[in-house]
């Protein structure tokens, strides 16, 4: 150094220091550290947009989710209507007002039975085919409206097609007999007697029940005729018969349990599959070697068609749960009435083979008296 220069440091003035060169290796490990801390912030930036990203779609996708089951209805949600055609207090009527009160617990929900009685069961049955197909009104109905009206009933406003057969669950039996000290003793004495005098034994029904056109269907299966007397009643039927105004009745067992039991009428056969446990004396059809009967009263539940399949499904499982209780089955048998369940589709099969066999019992001569 300059003696200048020493001279000017000694003396306390401000003396130039040289500037740092920022590229000198002592400096490297510095800008590194810098870098890499520039480095990792941006990539945590970077992971957290993608990761609120992923939260944004996953919370769309649940959202779009819990929309559709927002708007799915459970079902079901409120009372459901059962409508049957019958007046209150018949036989179709008891049986529903049995299986309401079970079904309504399965549910969940109230059941209303809805009597629409009217225009011969055409009022009711129509009003249920035209009816929303939403589960909330359902029907109970027996062969007679879906069988009986659209195959007698010239330009019905429904056929046998336009309801959906949910299940059958009960059916009421028919019994054909006669007074006690009748000349036949059995079936088979009957047909013969009727063999040899067509068209001269009598047997009372109500026209175009089902207890009237089973008996056509079975003389048309004999090959004999008896000549068709129209009732409106079962005790008509009864009186008549034991006051020896009417050779052969047609009746449901229930009203003729009485005469049955004092042994003052003697059945000839029962249209059931067995025999009745209450009355196991008297022969069945199908024991005499006949065919199944053309048509029998049984009950089911049936709904529009187009109902949604969860409904059906939900309809169809309380249904078949209802019928397995012990207790449903007791109060049909109080009744005459016996438990007879078949799905949907088995019950619809039947109820198209009813139909085209009665249509053609009702085409023959004798069954239009």
């Amino acid at each position: 150094m300059s003696r200048a220069k020493y001279t000017k440091k000694c003396s306390g003035e401000p003396v130039a220091r040289p500037k740092l060169n920022i590229d000198i290796p002592w400096s490297f490990p510095y800008v590194f550290a810098w870098q890499n801390v520039m480095f990792s912030q941006e990539r945590s930036r970077n992971m957290k947009k993608r990761n609120l990203l992923h939260m944004l779609m996953a919370l769309s996708f649940l959202f779009a989710l819990s929309s559709v089951s927002l708007g799915a209805e459970v079902y079901p949600r409120k009372a459901i209507q059962v409508v049957t055609s019958n007046p209150p207090g018949g036989v179709v009527d008891m049986t529903v007002r049995i299986m309401a009160g079970s079904l309504q617990k399965n549910l969940g929900v109230p059941i209303i039975v809805n009597n629409m009685g009217g225009g011969g069961g055409v009022s009711g049955t129509y009003y249920l085919v035209k009816a929303k197909p939403d589960g909330y009104t359902i029907g109970s109905m027996s062969s007679k409206e879906v069988v009986i009206l659209p195959a007698t009933i010239p330009n019905i406003p429904f056929k046998h097609t336009d309801l959906e057969p949910l299940c059958k669950y009960a059916s009421n039996p028919t019994l054909v007999f006669c007074k006690a000290d009748a000349p036949w003793k059995s079936l088979e004495e009957l047909v013969a007697d009727a063999k040899k005098r067509p068209g001269q034994i009598t047997y009372g029904a109500t026209a175009n029940s089902v207890s009237h056109l089973l008996m056509e269907g079975f003389l048309k299966d004999a090959g004999i005729n008896m000549l068709h007397v129209p009732l409106n009643a079962a005790g008509q039927t009864i009186t008549r018969i034991l006051g020896g105004n009417l050779d052969v009745g047609v009746i449901s067992p229930s009203p003729l349990v009485g005469q049955l039991k004092a042994g003052t009428v003697r059945p000839l056969f029962i249209t059931t599959e067995e025999r009745l446990r209450t009355f196991p004396q008297i022969p069945t059809l199908k024991e005499k070697g006949y065919r199944k009967p053309v048509l029998t009263l049984y009950m089911g539940f049936f709904a529009p068609v187009g109902l949604p399949k969860s409904v059906e499904e939900t309809l169809k499982k309380a249904m078949a749960k209802t019928i397995k209780e012990p207790s449903v089955a007791k109060k049909l048998e109080e009744v005459e009435l016996i438990l007879e369940y078949l799905p949907g589709p088995a019950f619809a099969k039947e109820i198209d083979e009813s139909y085209r066999r009665l249509v053609q019992v009702v085409k023959a001569p004798a069954a239009q008296k």
